[in-house]
């Protein structure tokens, strides 16, 4: 298991990619970084559910069949595309306007996972 205890309660920013703050991406980044994986930075405007058809093609993953270890987890909470990464095959850590929590999978409704292509 990677240390996760420092990222809990960090706040969330917009566009944010460092400890001051993240944004669900921005700590899918730095988590991914943790798991020994290079996430490709993507840029954004909004959170539309569109997102993922836009930026995946374009990105370091593949689409897998089941959460794992280190696996990015595609959510959807309204019209709102949402990224988190899958702690094991049970839980994964995201980013939430009320800071960094860690919830159990299903907790918000999955639209996929996908392994990171890139190794550090």
């Amino acid at each position: 298991m990677i240390e996760i205890n420092d990222l809990i309660g960090t706040p969330y920013k917009d566009h944010g990619r460092d400890a001051a703050g993240y944004d669900c991406y921005g700590l899918a980044i730095e988590v991914a970084r943790r798991f020994g994986y290079k996430l490709n930075d993507v840029i954004y405007e909004n959170h539309d559910i569109e997102l993922s058809a836009k930026n995946v093609p374009t990105l370091n993953i593949t689409p897998i069949d089941a959460p794992r270890e280190g696996a990015i987890i595609e959510m959807e909470t309204g019209n709102e595309l949402h990224i988190g990464i899958c702690l094991n095959a049970r839980e994964f850590i995201h980013m939430t306007r009320n800071g960094c929590r860690i919830n159990q999978i299903g907790a918000i409704k999955v639209r996929g996972y996908y392994g990171i292509d890139t190794r550090i």
